[in-house]
């Protein structure tokens, strides 16, 4: 159950992360980007960037 709730939590939220990521990229805010990026890492999620988009996945 609590990688179910972890799971669901992380669908709710990384793409708001994702988000403001893209917000700080675009604003040249590299700082700000590769704290949410690296914040995201340290908790076993990975953000892919590809071809103008961001995806992830969680690490195990």
């Amino acid at each position: 159950r609590e990688g179910a709730a972890s799971s669901s939590l992380a669908d709710a939220v990384v793409p708001l992360l994702i988000e403001i990521r893209a917000q700080a990229r675009g604003n040249k805010d590299f700082a700000t980007s590769d704290r949410i990026r690296d914040e995201l890492a340290a908790i076993g999620i990975t953000l892919e960037d590809r071809q103008g988009e961001t995806g992830w996945r969680l690490v195990k």
